[in-house]
């Protein structure tokens, strides 16, 4: 049991002054309309029986060809903002108003103080990436303007940009290459040649391992025994022997020379040093038998089937982060070079075959004509100084740099491998 009543099924035509007025003649006291409720009215009395009285009386009441429905509500009654003890003027109050008041004006300086129109609209210019660069200096350098941009992403429903999106990445490399792009250039060609390493001898670099330095031990003295002055007095001087000079003849037995004897050239012709031809085999005579000719197998070998190509899910999990590369020694002085259809690959395991390679980039040409599929080509060096490196040749190099991007650092063998562009041939490495 409750002392508000919600009525329902009013007539429309009835204003709220009307209605107040109806429910009030029937001892309400407040009479309210509620937003979420508007084709309903609440009415509260003073006590519940009250509240019964009212509702045996309205209830399936007509008026204007309409019967009403009444039931209890458990709705509490609106809180009214004049109730005792609390200012309406208050100090933050005054604040707040005046603040809102400079936000929403036209110009405070001719006090006037009217919000603009609403088909006012600010007239920007289309971002670029100078104006791209300035926001992002602004967002490391005030902290309040980048908690502002969070919270403006959260309203509006955008992806969270707390994990690492290698979309966004590539789309930054494209956008910005133009403006770092002279800078790279003159870092590379000012590394020194000693740093720099050749796409052969990589793979010679890495099994090298560093000098170890050698540990010398210092030289400890024996201590000097003390001699005390009564044993220096008392010990007798040993006699001086006299030299004895012994001769070299008496010394060493004389050695009478070896004389050699003479040689003797025997003169032999090529046909002598020739293997004896082997006689024909007879069948049938005595002591004689045949040979009996055992087939030679000869080992096919079976080509490896083609395994699955990779998927994008799969090639994001097992790829390491930009911040784990910068402490990998693999990727020290680390860059992609110039643009080019054919990349070099290295830190490979020795295990890894072309088709294993093959699964990873494949995913990059799928959609592909066998014409243009010509151009594809995945090669794994299993031997020789350039054993764990490989290349692999795209039709285009706009497919080379997506691969690239997607695929330096991928964990192949619990091995990461590094993706680079390879370099055009120069005359040394042709000769």
């Amino acid at each position: 049991m409750s002392k508000v009543l919600m009525i329902r099924h009013l007539p429309s035509s009835l204003s709220l002054k009307d209605k107040e007025q109806l429910l009030k003649h029937f001892g309400a006291e407040k009479v309210w309309e509620t937003r979420s409720k508007r084709n309903y009215l609440f009415a509260s009395f003073s006590n519940v029986e009250r509240a019964k009285a009212s509702l045996t009386r309205l209830h399936q009441l007509e008026i204007a060809q309409r019967r009403l429905v009444v039931e209890y509500s458990y709705d509490k009654e609106p809180v009214t903002s004049n109730k005792p003890g609390i200012e309406q003027n208050s100090e933050t109050t005054k604040l707040i108003k005046e603040f809102l008041k400079t936000l929403n004006a036209w110009n405070p300086s001719v006090d006037f103080y009217q919000p603009p129109p609403a088909h006012l609209s600010y007239k920007y210019p289309d971002i670029t990436p100078e104006i791209a660069v300035s926001v992002v200096h602004a967002l490391f350098s005030h902290k309040p303007f980048y908690v502002q941009t969070l919270h403006l992403m959260n309203k509006m429903c955008l992806d969270d940009p707390f994990q690492e999106n290698i979309a966004a990445m590539t789309f930054f490399k494209d956008i910005f290459k133009k403006l770092f792009l002279s800078e790279f250039q003159q870092q590379v060609t000012q590394v020194p040649q000693s740093e720099t390493e050749s796409e052969i001898s990589s793979a010679e670099d890495e099994h090298k391992t560093q000098p170890t330095q050698k540990v010398i031990r210092r030289k400890r003295k024996l201590p000097v025994p003390k001699v005390r002055p009564t044993s220096v007095l008392s010990a007798p001087t040993p006699p001086k022997l006299k030299k004895v000079v012994i001769s070299q003849e008496e010394a060493f037995e004389t050695v009478t020379p070896i004389i050699e004897p003479k040689k003797i050239l025997v003169n032999v012709h090529q046909d002598a040093l020739q293997k004896p031809s082997e006689d024909p085999e007879v069948v049938g005579e005595l002591g004689k038998f045949q040979k009996e000719e055992q087939p030679v197998e000869v080992e096919e070998k079976q080509p490896e089937p083609e395994q699955p190509t990779i998927t994008k899910k799969e090639l994001l999990r097992n790829r390491i982060s930009y911040s784990d590369m910068k402490i990998l020694p693999v990727f020290k002085n680390y860059h992609p070079g110039e643009p080019s259809m054919r990349l070099y690959i290295k830190n490979l395991a020795k295990s890894v075959t072309d088709q294993d390679v093959k699964r990873i980039y494949k995913r990059y040409v799928e959609k592909m004509t066998d014409e243009e599929l010509t151009g594809f080509d995945v090669r794994v060096m299993q031997e020789g100084r350039m054993k764990g490196q490989g290349f692999v040749t795209f039709p285009s190099v706009r497919i080379a740099e997506t691969a690239l991007n997607e695929t330096n650092g991928y964990l192949l063998k619990e091995r990461p491998m590094v993706v680079q562009f390879a370099r055009a041939a120069n005359k040394k490495t042709i000769e």
